[in-house]
């Protein structure tokens, strides 16, 4: 009875994973090793030329009315007959930002929106995933940037997605219960078995 959800990793991996294929690169090849990166790496942030395209991601929670909504459902066809089966259904919500450089970071990003909103794509993989585009994705934003006295291509956007969650747990049958009922005079127990 495990529970349906991503974990963080999990969701940086898929993005990271995804970003690759749309921009048609192969992530098992030495040469595009670091071209998608994440935001805030664990072993630093290696440089990279100013004719590199690097995308980097960023994934975050959004707080949405969505994600305040409790689906709960009790399976009452149980196994046993010690506990019910709950599963608590919820969406979470996820910004993903995208921070490309290089000469084609604007095409790049123009590219991976258009893919996102493009309904044939990859719906299967997020399908398959649990997560759904909420197709209202800005337009990308290009931002150079100065950098050792250089201008750098930088393209920004973001897009976001809903992720349908299912946790899963036990909870176990009343087997008994007391019940007292009290007068002014005397207390009554009355055993419900």
């Amino acid at each position: 009875m495990a529970d349906q959800i991503l974990k963080l990793k999990d969701l940086e991996d898929f993005f990271a994973d995804i970003t690759y294929k749309i921009i048609g690169l192969d992530p098992t090849l030495v040469t595009n090793k670091g071209k998608v990166r994440l935001a805030w790496p664990v072993s630093g942030a290696p440089s990279w030329k100013i004719t590199d395209d690097i995308v980097f991601l960023r994934v975050t929670p959004i707080d949405d009315k969505l994600a305040r909504t409790l689906s709960i459902i009790y399976d009452t066809n149980s196994i046993d007959n010690i506990n019910l089966n709950k599963e608590t259904g919820y969406t979470r919500v996820h910004k993903v930002d995208f921070t490309l450089y290089g000469p084609n970071s604007y095409d790049n990003a123009d590219l991976i929106r258009f893919t996102l909103l493009e309904p044939n794509s990859y719906k299967k993989e997020f399908k398959n995933k649990n997560l759904f585009v909420i197709p209202d994705i800005p337009m990308p934003t290009r931002l150079p940037e100065l950098y050792n006295g250089q201008w750098w291509e930088r393209t920004d956007f973001s897009a976001s997605f809903n992720e349908a969650v299912i946790r899963r747990t036990l909870v176990p049958f009343i087997e008994s219960a007391e019940i007292k009922l009290i007068t002014d005079k005397e207390t009554i127990d009355i055993p419900i078995e």
